[in-house]
């Protein structure tokens, strides 16, 4: 059978007809990278406070929402097994996060190659279609103890104020995560070795973290929000490299327009250094700069040049070979300038405006 979901109430169509199916879900369509990301990035601009969360659909929690309420919907009308088709072409095989909401009592589910998922969508439309399906796997029911990697600069005038750069360092297993996310993490480590190296000492503490189970569901980031929860409101800001090998074009202020100015100053070295773009309001989930946002610091992503991140992340061709060596430099040099000059501001980066500011 297929399914064709995109909001809870298109589920109900299918209520008494899926007991003992295997469930399609996902119809492929085609995925072109934008031309430039400025002007067309991956996911939903944000322009603060204009529209209500709930009237955007590709909002990233609306839908790991709606993933829950479907996987939910299968269990609850005992369907067989789930179907997911590969993001990418060329049988490159694909692990993604919408594993997260299948539990170890939940529905059997594996991905397919991109070309069997589009053949079985045609023969689908075309009829009702049997299918076989063998899916073996091993859980050892206990609990995995993973950590984040952190260190840091003291700050020399105000050590309990803190600027946080980061990147996540787990990756999926199809390949060896170069670009998801080495490269990030790596870029972390050598703006730390630049800025150790440089001997600055400066006035708050940097704090470099390679967060750990980002690709589970932000556990690393979720885990230090909660620990650190008594730091938060000293936390400058957060700025987290995760979008692949290519250079960094801007800042995403996550739809933040009290810190525009104040981003605007700190990041001008880079505008004449490294051509960095003026910073952009737009938003980007599913990294590690989110849980800091919700719980109020102003949490930031790294813009880059797609570079092919869409075609290679979270499959087998995810290697060393991608890497771009000098736009990893860059991206090491946006990090470093901004941990610093964060750091030397007079003030804390404002924050994002709420609801009840208004």
């Amino acid at each position: 059978m297929s399914v064709e979901a995109d909001t809870v109430e298109d589920l109900e169509k299918y209520r008494g007809k899926l007991r003992g199916a295997v469930v399609v879900v996902g119809r492929p369509t085609e995925t072109v990278d934008p031309k430039d990301p400025l002007l067309t990035p991956w996911g939903t601009p944000t322009i603060p406070l204009s529209t209500p969360k709930d009237a955007r659909p590709s909002n990233p929690e609306n839908q790991r929402q709606m993933r829950q309420a479907r996987t939910k919907f299968f269990v609850d009308e005992g369907v067989a097994a789930v179907l997911n088709g590969s993001e990418k072409w060329w049988g490159l095989e694909n692990m993604s996060a919408s594993g997260r909401e299948y539990k170890a009592n939940s529905v059997p589910t594996a991905h397919m190659t991109r070309e069997n998922a589009t053949q079985i969508w045609r023969f689908l439309d075309a009829g009702p279609v049997e299918a076989e399906v063998n899916i073996q796997s091993t859980l050892s029911g206990k609990e995995m103890q993973v950590y984040n990697t952190v260190a840091e600069i003291p700050g020399s005038e105000k050590p309990d104020e803190v600027v946080i750069i980061g990147a996540h360092l787990d990756s999926w297993d199809l390949g060896t995560g170069a670009t998801d996310n080495g490269t990030g993490s790596m870029a972390v480590l050598a703006a730390a070795r630049a800025l150790v190296k440089t001997g600055v000492k400066p006035k708050r503490t940097i704090r470099f973290v390679l967060f750990t189970g980002e690709e589970q569901g932000l556990n690393g980031s979720r885990a230090y929000v909660k620990a650190h929860a008594a730091e938060l409101p000293k936390i400058s800001g957060v700025l987290v490299h995760d979008s692949g090998t290519g250079r960094v074009l801007t800042v995403g202020l996550m739809g933040n327009y009290n810190a525009k100015e104040t981003m605007d100053r700190i990041l001008y070295p880079l505008a004449h250094g490294v051509g960095l773009a003026e910073p952009t309001l737009d938003s980007e989930g599913g990294s590690d700069h989110v849980p800091f946002g919700e719980a109020g610091v102003p949490g930031f992503w790294c813009v880059q040049e797609t570079a092919n991140y869409e075609k290679m992340h979270h499959s087998q061709a995810d290697t060393l070979d991608h890497v771009r060596w000098d736009d990893l430099l860059e991206g090491a040099q946006v990090l470093a300038v901004f941990a610093y000059n964060v750091s030397e501001w007079p003030d804390l980066i404002p924050r994002k405006a709420t609801t009840a500011d208004r």
